[in-house]
């Protein structure tokens, strides 16, 4: 089978959805097809990235959003000359994984060509209005998830043959997003496990990391994914605080970069507690695991989450979680096996004092074997099982429209 996944985001940034896009990738292209990643990179940026070369990238530059929180992203005036390029590689499916420049280039050559479409719908929405227009009140919100809904999300779906939800949680807001249909296809993002399992770099380079970030002896709650302001990491350094005045042995490690991460270094500032976070800011994806195997607890205060991969690689790596309540945690964080949830400020402070006071050897024990379930040969099979319904159901509707001719 020959597949396109068309996506607005990939290396050098990291998400989410670019994790799930790797992985689906590697694991479609291990099982014997052919796999092409349509997407908008900045080419003099990154012709050294591992990921671009050793994948069938096909880029189609844009420019830049004029919105801060989007500042990653691309788009194209000129989409119809797309079509022809995309026409070379002879799809059998089209799956989309964005709604905004590559959704409209895909489905421009989905129709055109006559090729299914299978949709992934990968991040709620409706928690990144505040941070694309955070100017705007409350009431204009409701204004932002319609134009989203007119504009993105009702036009993707509609285009596509059947459409996977990486979790149950988005589903209460699917009316929001123009989605009516109750037909859905619920399968969890996979990742490599065994970059995180099988990771054994020697004990003295961990040490070496830890005291290179000034960590050395101290008690690790860190937060690994974008800096951006979805992800409520303002909250994280607040009540952080409150921990780290009556203890001095926690120290907080905000790895990654994204557009709010010098706002939060003047937040920590303003709390006089920038000698005890750590913010490392971009960095390689293969120098991740390294941050998993020095935390002591992975954290997070995201409400933005559809699945949370972060809270599975930090499993797969032996590290307990502690993180918001949220329905993108069912099945992946079950309450003092494998890790800790709160619902406000008061119960994360005290589940962070409760990590600092009390031994973890049996939590920690129980979150490699959790994570398992989350492999990315597993997730590329469920999605190629997609594929082969999408295809027959398509087919089936071709022939049902040259009958009625």
């Amino acid at each position: 089978m020959r597949i396109g996944l068309f996506t607005d985001q990939f290396y050098p940034q990291i998400s989410g959805v670019v994790t799930s896009i790797k992985m689906l990738y590697e694991g479609l292209e291990s099982l014997g097809h052919e796999c092409y990643i349509f997407t908008a990179i900045d080419d003099e940026n990154c012709k050294d990235h591992p990921e671009l070369k050793n994948k069938k990238i096909i880029n189609f530059p844009g420019i830049h959003y004029p919105f801060k929180a989007a500042k990653d992203y691309k788009y194209n005036i000129f989409r119809k000359k797309f079509c022809k390029e995309i026409a070379k590689y002879n799809l059998d499916v089209i799956h989309i994984n964005t709604e905004f420049n590559m959704s409209a280039i895909a489905r421009k050559a989905a129709k055109k060509l006559k090729i299914p479409v299978v949709y992934t719908m990968h991040t709620a929405w409706i928690q990144y209005i505040c941070t694309l227009f955070p100017r705007s009140d409350k009431f204009l919100h409701p204004l932002w998830v319609k134009v989203m809904q007119i504009l993105f999300t009702k036009p993707t779906y509609k285009s596509s043959t059947l459409t996977i939800l990486p979790t149950k949680k988005i589903i209460p807001d699917l009316k929001d997003y123009g989605i009516k249909g109750k037909d859905f296809r619920i399968i969890p993002t996979g990742i490599e496990l065994h970059r995180f399992t099988d990771f054994n770099a020697p004990k003295e380079e961990l040490e070496a990391l830890k005291e290179k970030l000034g960590l050395k002896d101290k008690f690790i709650f860190s937060y690994i994914g974008r800096t951006a302001k979805e992800k409520n990491l303002d909250f994280l350094i607040s009540s952080f605080e409150k921990v780290v005045s009556k203890n001095d042995k926690a120290r907080l490690l905000i790895v990654g970069g994204g557009p709010v991460l010098e706002e939060l270094k003047e937040h920590a500032k303003a709390l006089n507690i920038s000698d005890k976070v750590v913010f490392t800011g971009l960095i390689p994806w293969e120098e991740i695991p390294y941050y998993y195997h020095i935390s002591d607890v992975f954290v997070s205060a995201s409400k933005s989450e559809t699945q949370g991969l972060t809270y599975i690689e930090a499993l797969a790596s032996g590290v307990p979680v502690l993180v918001q309540n949220d329905l993108c945690i069912e099945g992946v964080i079950e309450e003092g096996v494998n890790g800790f949830v709160f619902n406000n400020e008061e119960e994360f402070v005290n589940k962070m004092n409760y990590c600092l006071d009390n031994d973890l050897s049996e939590i920690i024990k129980n979150t490699e074997p959790s994570s398992t379930k989350f492999s990315k040969e597993k997730f590329a099979e469920n999605i190629l099982g997609v594929y082969q319904e999408a295809i027959e159901i398509f087919n089936s509707k071709c022939k049902k429209k040259k009958k009625k001719n």
